[in-house]
Order: structure tokens, then sequence, then C-alpha cells
């Protein structure tokens, strides 16, 4: 019997944003699996207007039903200063999502976004219609203390606000998902006493972000590489967020000065290049790493472009770099999204990363992933053993060698993390009356 479940996000196609990601590939898989798919999304004119990429539809499955919600009285939301999408489309959301599910057609919701108050509709929704829903951590709702300070009015009202709405969703939640291993325990640390539905056997799951084939496919269809302005250079890309990451990259910038200072004839050749580093929808563009290269003394081998780039530019641009750069941030449980992507490509993977994460890990038991420097709370790698690997991927990347990780990737490809949903969502609807 076929089943229907309606994903919840905050952006969709012709969006392209981070956190949409998931529900993007489920669109694709799903089907293929037994479960239609529909999708609960603001209109693109309620979207950062610099996350819409026209020429983006060819990464999105067809035939895929997509319910797009525009926002009410969006004068007054701007009068309070709230900007932000995830408060100004709540209602609106909210009040077609009770109607979609009024239908009785849908077996399951599924929460996947980082707009989580939007995570807040499951137990309205369940209460009135009885469906059970399932809730996707990519990030932590509710940070730290510290997070929370000296950021104005908006943090405090959240800081007193998001425990109590996360404790309402979470605990009516039927499944449970999380990038992360370290986000699954803090909620079993906080909930535990409530006896949740999801810590009930397969109810949650570690489920990473996987990669997709079709978006190389894709983006190299018809492209044709920029070619080197000096064929004898070793060009290290990264495209991705960039405040966040100023202490992995400091590590690199640090071991990549140390090479140069001990003669290393690789280390001479590397031009870095970090693309859409700035601050996500703002107008400050202002270079956020480019200070690390400076301070270690190898910023005349740094080019920072902090301006937002294309989801296909950001995929070309990966096809041609002769090395990735992977880094991370200063969170123990943070896997990064393109890490399996960019493993798919092929190319040698530099990663610097928490000792004490997953992503680290991952590294750690998998050589054939790349190499990886490590920091952590209060210390980082000792910089001539982490030349030491750095020059190992000068070396691969100097070589021009591609990896086949095909064999180790098909565990973290989008079909397979497709599987493992399923597997979830058969396991709360387990008991369940179907509905039709």
């Amino acid at each position: 019997m076929t089943r229907r479940v309606l994903i919840v996000v905050s952006s969709y196609r012709p969006a392209m944003l981070a956190d949409m990601q998931r529900a993007r590939a489920l669109a694709w898989e799903l089907p293929a699996l037994g479960w239609d798919v529909e999708i609960l999304t603001p209109a693109p004119s309620e979207i950062r207007q610099d996350a819409i990429e026209p020429d983006a539809d060819e990464f999105f499955a067809e035939d895929i039903s997509v319910h797009e919600v525009c926002a009410w009285l969006p004068s007054l939301f701007g009068l309070l200063t709230l900007g932000s999408g995830a408060w100004r489309m709540w209602l609106p959301m909210y009040r077609r999502g009770r109607t979609l599910l009024a239908s009785g057609r849908f077996d399951l919701i599924y929460f996947s976004t980082t707009a989580f108050n939007f995570f807040s509709f499951g137990p309205l929704w369940h209460s009135k219609f009885g469906v059970p829903y399932v809730l996707d951590f990519q990030d932590p709702w509710v940070l730290a203390a510290h997070r929370y300070r000296d950021r104005g009015w908006k943090a405090r009202l959240s800081a007193w606000l998001d425990p109590r709405l996360e404790k309402k969703a979470v605990r009516a939640a039927a499944g449970l998902i999380a990038v992360s291993d370290a986000y699954i325990a803090t909620l079993k640390q906080r909930y535990h006493k409530q006896s949740p539905p999801w810590l009930k056997p397969g109810r949650h799951a570690v489920i990473p972000f996987g990669a997709d084939e079709r978006d190389l496919v894709e983006a190299g269809r018809g492209h044709c590489p920029a070619m080197a302005a000096d064929r004898h250079e070793l060009p290290l890309h990264y495209v991705g967020a960039g405040p966040t990451m100023w202490r992995s990259f400091s590590l690199i910038c640090q071991t990549l000065a140390w090479l140069r200072a001990h003669g290393d004839d690789g280390a001479h050749r590397v031009r870095i290049r970090l693309y859409g580093t700035g601050m996500p929808g703002t107008h400050d563009q202002r270079p956020v790493l480019k200070d690390a290269a400076d301070a270690a003394g190898i910023g005349d081998v740094v080019e920072e472009r902090p301006q937002r780039v294309p989801y296909r530019r950001a995929l070309e641009l990966m096809l041609e770099s002769g090395g990735l750069l992977i880094l991370g941030v200063d969170d123990p449980g943070y896997v990064p999204s393109k890490l399996f992507g960019c493993a798919l490509s092929g190319k040698p993977l530099l990663a610097c990363l928490r000792r004490d994460g997953p992503a680290y890990a991952l590294f750690q038991a998998e050589p054939r992933l790349g190499y990886a420097l490590w920091f952590d709370q209060r210390a980082m790698m000792p910089l001539d053993e982490a030349a030491a690997i750095f020059g190992k991927f000068l070396k691969d990347v100097a070589a021009g060698v591609t990896f086949e990780r095909r064999s180790f990737l098909n565990a973290y490809l989008a079909a397979t993390m497709a599987r493992r949903h399923v597997a979830l969502f058969e396991a709360c609807l387990a008991n369940a009356a179907p509905l039709r």
C-alpha cells in the first residue's frame, strides 16, 4: 500500500538553502520506495531572494506536489523587526497544514528544517488529526545559555521560548532523526523520563546528509572547467559558511605556513580559494576568513569571495579544484552537510574537525575518505603532525589523484538514506490504523 508523507520545510524550489537539501533528496527517492511526497513550504517570495536560483529546476524531482504559502501582513512583521520568515510564516503555514491534513490523505508528517518554530505545529496537528510526526534535527534547537547573551531582545525571547517549544514538540514526536548522535543523546537526556514515543525501538536514528550522484552529473553536463592561470599551482577550493569556521581554517593556515617555512615544494604551489563565506542573508559581504591567513603569514595565497555561490556553481567549483577543504565548527556534534558529496567527487579531501566529533571519527575509520586535522575545546593538533598529514594531501593533489570511493560511499548515498527514513517511518506507523 502506498503511503503519503507531508514534508514541512522553510524553503523549496527554486531556492537552494542547506536545510532543505534533505527534503529535496527524499522527493527523488521516496516514491520508488512506496511513499508519495508532498511539500509544504513558504512561497519563493517569502524566502531570502539571494537564495533563489532560476537554473535550479533540474536539481528537483518533477511531479511532486508543492504547496506554497504566502505571508500575512508582512508590513506588520517588518515594523516588529521580525524579518525572519520563521515567525512571519508561522500562522499561514500552520493554517495551510491544517487544511491539507483535513483531507485525510497523509499517513505521516516530517519536519525537515532548521526553522525550529515550525516543529511546534507537530503536537497541534497531531492532537487535531491524529497524524504522527517525525522531527529532523539538523542543528540543536536549544542553545547553550551563553549563545543567547548580548544579542538583543529577540535572543532573550528565544532563550525563554525555545526550551518550552522544544519540550512540547519533542515529547509528542513519533520519531526523531538527527545528523549527529550528540543531538539525539542530548534529547534523550532531557526527555527520557517522559517516555516519548520516539524512544521506542526503530523510531530514532542518526542519518547524515547523503550524497546525490544526480547533482554531480547535472553540474558536469556541458560544463567546461576553467583552466588554471598557472598550471603549476595546486588549487584548493572551499565553498560554504565562513563565520563559524575561523578556528578550523586558522589551523589549516598555520599548518600551510609551517610547511612553507620548512621548504615544502607543494606548499609553495598552493592557492586556496574560499567561496560563499559571508554572513548569509545580509549585505555585509566582508571577508571573514582571510584574516586567519594574514595572521599566519600566508595571505598571499588565499583568495576569499564571500558572496553567496549558487548551488550549480558550487558543484562546478568542486569539479574544477585540485583538492577540497572541509571545515568544521567548534561543536563536537557537527557533521558537514557537504562531506559525502565532496567525497563522491573523487577529489582529495583535507578536513579540519573537532577531534571528539563524529565527522573526525569517520575520517579515522575510513582512510579512503581523505585526510583530517583536529582541534578540540582547548587544543589543536601539533603543527609538525598536522604538516605531515597536509603534505600527504598535497602530494595527492599534485599527482592529480582521483579516488574511487563508491564502495565506501554506498552507505551514504541519497538512496540509502531514503531507505533508512522509510524504515523509521514504518516503525512509527507500525501500530497506526491505515487512513485508506
